[in-house]
């Protein structure tokens, strides 16, 4: 963004606060009536994950970032670095990290303040895949440690 003219008011991987990066949003209704479709989405987003992080992988992302961004070769090694930095590996629902976009959003929209942070956060599935060892194989398939 910097090449293309913008100011950076600040780096994600430098906030002291955790903040909400990746977000999986549904209704609960879906996530009730169609629970599979919610794990198979978090299944690819894991898998595409560890694929963007395994290094032998490094040239396709920098293509695909380059392409989807349309930013030069040194744009998307930016966003490459950025990536590597901010992305949860293990990409749990933070409470804090909601509570703390809340803070932030309820000064525009104040009943954005109303809402309970703990009631709309449901990591079960996330758990789910974390204990039966999914998120690990996932990584370990693309040769990326997550220890």
């Amino acid at each position: 963004m910097k090449q293309k003219g913008f100011t950076v008011l600040g780096e994600y991987s430098d906030l002291n606060q955790r903040i909400v990066g990746q977000a999986m949003i549904v209704p609960h209704t879906f996530l009730t009536q169609r629970p599979d479709i919610v794990e198979n989405y978090l299944k690819a987003e894991i898998e595409a994950l560890a694929f963007a992080l395994a290094p032998k992988n490094k040239p396709a992302v920098l293509r695909t970032l380059a392409k989807r961004l349309k930013t030069d070769a040194a744009g998307a090694e930016e966003g490459y670095l950025d990536l590597l930095k901010g992305v949860d590996r293990k990409p749990f629902p933070s409470l804090d990290g909601l509570r703390n976009v809340q803070r932030m959003l309820r000064t525009r929209t104040p009943k954005i303040g109303e809402i309970k942070a703990e009631e709309v956060i449901d990591a079960r599935i996330m758990r789910k895949l974390d204990e039966s060892g999914f998120i690990d194989r996932a990584y370990a398939a693309q040769g990326v440690n997550l220890k």
